[in-house]
């Protein structure tokens, strides 16, 4: 029991120095309020659709899908008759759906990309 409770004493002082996930962390649509309008058209390409919703407001529809590929990672099952053996864990692809309409804040059509702010996102 004093084994037990040892190591389950070592298992919570290593938990907490796992360190944290590296590089750039996914965002949500929201995350773009505020920000020019010409950094989603340079991200997502196009727009599928491009309506004006009121004088001043410009709405712009994106569909952008991103997938990624996640497990493989290895682990190790012991047959202590013949030997180590080494699996894999099963690779399965995570798709990630921004879809939404970002609305911009244009007075004029003259207004130039970089100076269209989103102001709201509508999914």
């Amino acid at each position: 029991m004093k084994k037990l409770i040892a190591v389950a004493g070592l298992a919570l002082q290593t938990a907490g120095c796992v360190l944290p996930p590296q590089g750039e962390l996914a965002m949500t649509c929201t995350d773009f309020i505020g920000k020019p309008i010409s950094d989603r058209i340079a991200a997502f390409g196009p727009p599928q659709t491009v309506v004006r919703l009121s004088p001043t407001r410009v709405g712009y529809t994106f569909v952008a899908k991103t997938t990624t590929l996640s497990g493989g990672a290895v682990y190790y099952t012991t047959n202590y008759l013949v030997r180590v053996d080494k699996h894999r864990t099963p690779v399965y692809a995570m798709t990630t759906t921004c879809r939404g309409t970002f609305i911009v804040r244009a007075p004029s059509d003259a207004t130039p990309l970089d100076q269209r702010i989103i102001v709201d996102v509508v999914t």
